[in-house]
Protein backbone atom coordinates (compact mmCIF):
# COMPACT_ATOMS: atom_id res chain seq x y z
CA UNK A 1 0.00 0.00 0.00
CA UNK A 2 1.34 3.41 -0.82
CA UNK A 3 0.65 6.86 0.51
CA UNK A 4 1.17 9.73 -1.91
CA UNK A 5 2.57 12.97 -0.54
CA UNK A 6 2.26 16.04 -2.75
CA UNK A 7 5.43 17.97 -3.49
CA UNK A 8 6.03 21.18 -5.37
CA UNK A 9 5.44 21.76 -9.10
CA UNK A 10 2.71 19.12 -9.39
CA UNK A 11 4.95 16.27 -8.29
CA UNK A 12 4.53 13.78 -5.51
CA UNK A 13 6.24 11.08 -3.52
CA UNK A 14 4.70 7.59 -3.37
CA UNK A 15 5.92 5.95 -0.18
CA UNK A 16 5.20 2.33 0.68
CA UNK A 17 3.53 2.48 4.07
CA UNK A 18 2.01 -0.99 4.44
CA UNK A 19 2.05 -4.43 2.87
CA UNK A 20 -0.83 -6.71 1.90
CA UNK A 21 -0.93 -10.24 3.30
CA UNK A 22 -2.86 -13.37 2.38
CA UNK A 23 -4.80 -15.16 5.15
CA UNK A 24 -1.87 -17.58 5.53
CA UNK A 25 0.44 -14.69 6.47
CA UNK A 26 2.26 -14.41 3.18
CA UNK A 27 3.00 -10.94 1.79
CA UNK A 28 1.86 -10.47 -1.81
CA UNK A 29 4.75 -8.10 -2.55
CA UNK A 30 7.90 -9.36 -4.15
CA UNK A 31 10.82 -8.04 -2.10
CA UNK A 32 13.01 -5.34 -3.58
CA UNK A 33 16.54 -6.26 -4.48
CA UNK A 34 18.00 -4.11 -1.68
CA UNK A 35 21.54 -4.29 -3.01
CA UNK A 36 20.46 -3.17 -6.47
CA UNK A 37 18.62 -0.15 -5.11
CA UNK A 38 21.16 0.54 -2.34
CA UNK A 39 18.37 0.41 0.23
CA UNK A 40 19.72 -2.28 2.53
CA UNK A 41 19.51 -0.10 5.62
CA UNK A 42 15.92 0.95 5.00
CA UNK A 43 14.21 -2.11 3.49
CA UNK A 44 13.11 -5.34 5.00
CA UNK A 45 10.68 -7.97 3.92
CA UNK A 46 8.41 -9.81 6.29
CA UNK A 47 8.47 -13.18 4.50
CA UNK A 48 11.36 -14.83 6.22
CA UNK A 49 9.51 -18.15 6.00
CA UNK A 50 9.68 -19.91 2.65
CA UNK A 51 6.59 -22.05 3.13
CA UNK A 52 3.06 -21.15 4.22
CA UNK A 53 -0.14 -23.16 4.53
CA UNK A 54 -3.63 -22.22 3.44
CA UNK A 55 -6.59 -22.87 5.75
CA UNK A 56 -7.10 -26.09 3.80
CA UNK A 57 -3.50 -27.17 4.45
CA UNK A 58 -2.18 -26.60 0.94
CA UNK A 59 1.47 -25.53 0.84
CA UNK A 60 2.18 -22.13 -0.76
CA UNK A 61 5.59 -20.56 -1.05
CA UNK A 62 6.67 -17.11 0.07
CA UNK A 63 9.38 -14.68 -0.81
CA UNK A 64 8.55 -13.98 -4.44
CA UNK A 65 5.16 -12.40 -4.58
CA UNK A 66 2.06 -14.41 -5.43
CA UNK A 67 2.49 -17.20 -7.93
CA UNK A 68 -0.64 -18.56 -9.58
CA UNK A 69 -1.72 -22.13 -8.91
CA UNK A 70 -2.35 -22.52 -12.62
CA UNK A 71 -0.51 -20.35 -15.14
CA UNK A 72 -2.53 -19.50 -18.25
CA UNK A 73 -0.62 -18.07 -21.16
CA UNK A 74 -2.37 -15.68 -23.54
CA UNK A 75 -2.77 -16.88 -27.10
CA UNK A 76 0.27 -16.02 -29.16
CA UNK A 77 0.10 -12.87 -31.24
CA UNK A 78 0.10 -13.56 -34.94
CA UNK A 79 0.62 -11.29 -37.92
CA UNK A 80 -3.06 -10.58 -38.62
CA UNK A 81 -3.94 -9.83 -35.00
CA UNK A 82 -0.92 -7.54 -34.70
CA UNK A 83 -1.86 -5.62 -37.86
CA UNK A 84 -5.53 -5.27 -36.86
CA UNK A 85 -4.65 -4.01 -33.38
CA UNK A 86 -1.82 -1.71 -34.50
CA UNK A 87 -3.92 -0.15 -37.27
CA UNK A 88 -6.86 0.55 -34.93
CA UNK A 89 -9.06 -1.24 -37.45
CA UNK A 90 -11.56 -2.45 -34.84
CA UNK A 91 -11.95 0.99 -33.28
CA UNK A 92 -12.23 2.83 -36.59
CA UNK A 93 -14.70 0.34 -38.07
CA UNK A 94 -16.83 0.39 -34.90
CA UNK A 95 -16.93 4.19 -34.93
CA UNK A 96 -18.03 4.26 -38.57
CA UNK A 97 -20.53 1.43 -38.07
CA UNK A 98 -22.16 3.13 -35.08
CA UNK A 99 -22.71 6.35 -37.04
CA UNK A 100 -25.35 4.54 -39.07
CA UNK A 101 -26.55 1.81 -36.70
CA UNK A 102 -28.20 1.86 -33.29
CA UNK A 103 -27.48 -1.34 -31.37
CA UNK A 104 -28.97 -3.05 -28.34
CA UNK A 105 -27.49 -5.37 -25.74
CA UNK A 106 -28.58 -8.35 -27.84
CA UNK A 107 -26.32 -7.28 -30.74
CA UNK A 108 -24.41 -10.08 -32.45
CA UNK A 109 -21.73 -9.96 -35.08
CA UNK A 110 -23.28 -11.53 -38.16
CA UNK A 111 -21.50 -13.08 -41.14
CA UNK A 112 -22.66 -10.04 -43.13
CA UNK A 113 -20.97 -7.69 -40.66
CA UNK A 114 -17.76 -9.71 -40.93
CA UNK A 115 -18.02 -9.33 -44.71
CA UNK A 116 -18.40 -5.54 -44.27
CA UNK A 117 -15.34 -5.55 -42.03
CA UNK A 118 -13.36 -7.43 -44.68
CA UNK A 119 -14.33 -4.81 -47.27
CA UNK A 120 -13.31 -2.07 -44.80
CA UNK A 121 -9.95 -3.80 -44.28
CA UNK A 122 -9.35 -4.16 -48.02
CA UNK A 123 -10.05 -0.44 -48.46
CA UNK A 124 -7.27 0.12 -45.89
CA UNK A 125 -4.86 -2.26 -47.69
CA UNK A 126 -5.27 -5.08 -45.16
CA UNK A 127 -6.08 -8.25 -47.04
CA UNK A 128 -5.54 -11.45 -45.07
CA UNK A 129 -5.51 -14.75 -46.91
CA UNK A 130 -8.54 -17.03 -46.77
CA UNK A 131 -6.87 -19.49 -44.38
CA UNK A 132 -5.69 -16.75 -42.06
CA UNK A 133 -9.13 -15.08 -42.08
CA UNK A 134 -10.89 -18.39 -41.39
CA UNK A 135 -8.58 -19.19 -38.48
CA UNK A 136 -9.10 -15.74 -36.93
CA UNK A 137 -12.82 -15.35 -37.62
CA UNK A 138 -13.92 -15.98 -34.00
CA UNK A 139 -11.24 -13.61 -32.68
CA UNK A 140 -12.28 -10.91 -35.16
CA UNK A 141 -15.97 -11.30 -34.34
CA UNK A 142 -15.28 -11.03 -30.60
CA UNK A 143 -13.00 -7.99 -30.99
CA UNK A 144 -15.56 -6.24 -33.21
CA UNK A 145 -18.32 -6.85 -30.68
CA UNK A 146 -16.03 -5.75 -27.85
CA UNK A 147 -15.22 -2.46 -29.56
CA UNK A 148 -18.81 -1.82 -30.58
CA UNK A 149 -19.92 -2.41 -26.98
CA UNK A 150 -17.07 -0.23 -25.65
CA UNK A 151 -18.30 2.67 -27.74
CA UNK A 152 -22.02 2.04 -27.26
CA UNK A 153 -22.33 1.00 -23.63
CA UNK A 154 -18.95 1.72 -22.04
CA UNK A 155 -15.74 -0.18 -21.40
CA UNK A 156 -17.28 -2.33 -18.65
CA UNK A 157 -19.72 -3.89 -21.16
CA UNK A 158 -16.92 -4.28 -23.70
CA UNK A 159 -14.86 -6.05 -21.05
CA UNK A 160 -17.73 -8.49 -20.51
CA UNK A 161 -17.64 -9.36 -24.21
CA UNK A 162 -13.84 -9.62 -24.15
CA UNK A 163 -14.06 -12.02 -21.19
CA UNK A 164 -15.84 -14.51 -23.45
CA UNK A 165 -12.51 -15.25 -25.15
CA UNK A 166 -10.08 -14.62 -22.26
CA UNK A 167 -8.27 -17.94 -21.64
CA UNK A 168 -7.64 -17.22 -17.94
CA UNK A 169 -11.30 -16.41 -17.30
CA UNK A 170 -12.47 -19.44 -19.30
CA UNK A 171 -10.10 -21.74 -17.36
CA UNK A 172 -11.29 -20.29 -14.02
CA UNK A 173 -14.92 -20.80 -15.01
CA UNK A 174 -14.18 -24.41 -15.96
CA UNK A 175 -12.50 -24.99 -12.60
CA UNK A 176 -15.42 -23.62 -10.58
CA UNK A 177 -17.97 -25.33 -12.79
CA UNK A 178 -19.88 -22.36 -14.17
Amino acid sequence: MQSVYPLSQGTGLALTTALYYTPSGRSIQKPLDAARFELAATTSHPNQAKEFHTDGGRVVTGGGGIRPDIAIEPPPMNRLRAVLEASASFTTFATEYLRDHKITGSFVVTPELLDQFQVFLAAHNIEPGMTEWSQERDFVANRLKTEIFNQSFGVEKGDEVDAERDPAIQRARALVGS
